[in-house]
C-alpha cells in the first residue's frame, strides 16, 4: 500500500519553506542588484535575468546532487514506494512543460526574455518529472529520500510518530541544525523493517530509553 501524506510531513514541509523562503528572496535581491549594476537596467528589467541565473544554478546543483547520490547509494535494501504526491508532481510537470514549449515555439517577439521563460518551463518540468519518479529507499550507504541521499553517518537522530502511516522524522548532521530536519512517511507494512535497518546502520543516531539509535515517540511496542 502506497504511503499517505501525514500531518507531520506537511508541517515539516511548511516549516522548511518558512526557513528557506527568506534566504531565497535575499539571494534573488542580491542577484537583481548585481545585474542592474552591471548592465544598467532597471530593477524590473533585471529581475527576470537574476531569476534565470538563480534557477539555472539551483537546477544544476539539484541534478549534480541527484546523480552523485544515485551513484553512491549502493545496493537497495528496502524499497518503501513512491512519493505520496506523485500525481501532483506529474501535473506540475505537464503544466510547466507545455508552458515552456508553447513559449518557445510560438513567441510573438523572440528575445532573451522568451528564451528565459521557455528555459524555465522546460527545466522546471524536468525537475517535477524527477520528483515524480522518486522512491523512498533504504540502501547500503544511506537513506535515498526520493531524490537525494542521506548517508548513514550523516544521520544524527531519528524518531517515530505513529499513525495509520508512520512518520519517520530525521535530524541530519549540518552546521546549522535547523537546516537538517526532515520527515518521511513510511508504509505501515515496512515500519518494523525500517526500524531494524536503522538499528543496524545508524546505531548512534540518538539515544532514549528504547535503546541506542532508535528513539521512539508514542510507539506501542
Amino acid at each position: 500500500m502506497p504511503p499517505q501524506m501525514t500531518s507531520a510531513v506537511r508541517r515539516r514541509g511548511y516549516l522548511n519553506m518558512m526557513i528557506y523562503g527568506p534566504g531565497v528572496l535575499a539571494v534573488l535581491g542580491l542577484l537583481t542588484f548585481g545585474v542592474s549594476a552591471i548592465t544598467g537596467r532597471t530593477w524590473d528589467d533585471s529581475t527576470p535575468f537574476a531569476f534565470a541565473i538563480f534557477w539555472t544554478t539551483s537546477f544544476a546543483a539539484f541534478m549534480l546532487s541527484f546523480l552523485v547520490g544515485r551513484a553512491k547509494r549502493g545496493t537497495i535494501l528496502l524499497d518503501c514506494g513512491q512519493h505520496p504526491m506523485r500525481r501532483v508532481f506529474l501535473i506540475n510537470a505537464a503544466i510547466f512543460g507545455l508552458q515552456g514549449l508553447g513559449r518557445l515555439l510560438a513567441p510573438q517577439v523572440f528575445d532573451l526574455l522568451v528564451v528565459d521563460t521557455a528555459w524555465f518551463g522546460i527545466t522546471f518540468s524536468s525537475f517535477w518529472i524527477i520528483m515524480s519518479l522518486g522512491r523512498l529507499q533504504f540502501t547500503e550507504n544511506g537513506i535515498w529520500r526520493y531524490w537525494s541521499l542521506l548517508k548513514w553517518e550523516k544521520l544524527h537522530s531519528c524518531d517515530w510518530q505513529e499513525g495509520s502511516t508512520p512518520t519517520l522524522t530525521l535530524q541530519s548532521k549540518t552546521r546549522l541544525p535547523f537546516l537538517g530536519r526532515g520527515a518521511l512517511p513510511v508504509p505501515a507494512e515496512h515500519r518494523e523493517a525500517v526500524a531494524e535497518l536503522l538499528k543496524h546502520h545508524a546505531p548512534n543516531a540518538g539515544t532514549t530509553a528504547n535503546g541506542p539509535g532508535f528513539p521512539v515517540s508514542g510507539a506501542s511496542r
